[in-house]
């Protein structure tokens, strides 16, 4: 099987640059997305130049904690924005997006500034994703296929349809085969994702070894490498095993560059 480990939020803080890197640097990744805007992207752009061989995408960011602002001129994107100027919470863009409430062109303005940010920063763009998988939403994955074929991006992250435990709360756990057909007919992705999505997913390199030993085609694996947090920590960990031993199975470990 073909194997693309990807990490996400690669730039959102110098803890999570310097573990992305070290996972790099042991072979435990072969791509990251650049969050665009944040304390350390900068960071995260001067890696990414200096590693022509590796794949860096554009982790698109349309929602935040309070911290997270939009890179085209808040002004022009008031629908996509809290009073403050912060990015809407998740919950509200989903509802948002539901209610088919956000502006088309606003939309469109802010992901083109995340990508042109990167892109002018001289990192070439392989592929994007999204922060809290929001480009599953039928409002921005339209928005992603106004966009992108200006930039000549085809890649996609998929639809989460691995799981090592059933997320019976999960509407994505209900409706991703749905988005992952949707998404599917108009992007170029992996044929599976899987994301570690709680404590409940402890131990999953063992886990996915032997679920992934039953798919076929490729599996992108995403995770959020870090030193500080409990949580960062243990998928940085996980990801430094999950790579070695699927190197000893024989799975090949690739970029999106050869999606």
């Amino acid at each position: 099987m073909r194997v693309i480990l990807n990490a996400d939020d690669f730039g959102s803080s110098e803890d999570t640059v310097a573990a992305t890197i070290e996972c790099f640097e042991q072979g435990a990744l072969t791509s990251a997305t650049i969050m665009p805007g944040m304390p350390a992207t900068e960071q995260a752009l001067e890696f990414a130049r200096s590693r022509p061989d590796l794949s860096f995408g554009v982790h698109l960011t349309l929602v935040g904690d309070g911290t997270e602002r939009p890179i085209a001129d808040t002004a022009a994107v008031p629908g996509l924005t809290r009073e403050d100027g912060t990015l809407l919470p998740t919950r509200t863009l989903r509802l948002r997006a539901l209610a088919h409430s956000l502006p088309r062109e606003q939309l469109d303005l802010e992901l083109t500034a995340q990508i042109e940010l990167v892109r002018s920063a001289g990192v070439p763009v392989s592929h994007v994703d999204s922060h809290r998988h929001v480009h599953k939403l039928p409002a921005v994955r339209n928005a992603l296929a106004r966009v992108l074929p200006s930039f000549g991006i085809r890649l996609v992250r998929n639809v989460q349809d691995v799981y090592l435990r059933r997320p019976l709360k999960s509407p994505t756990y209900w409706l991703g085969p749905l988005w992952r057909r949707q998404l599917m007919g108009r992007f170029t992705t992996t044929t599976h994702f899987y994301m570690p999505t709680s404590a409940a997913d402890e131990g999953w390199p063992d886990r996915l070894l032997e679920v992934s030993a039953n798919l076929g085609g490729s599996l992108e694996v995403g995770v959020h490498p870090g030193y500080e947090d409990e949580w960062r920590n243990g998928e940085r960990l996980s990801v430094l095993e999950f790579a070695h031993r699927a190197r000893e199975r024989g799975d090949e470990l690739s970029g999106w560059r050869s999606e």
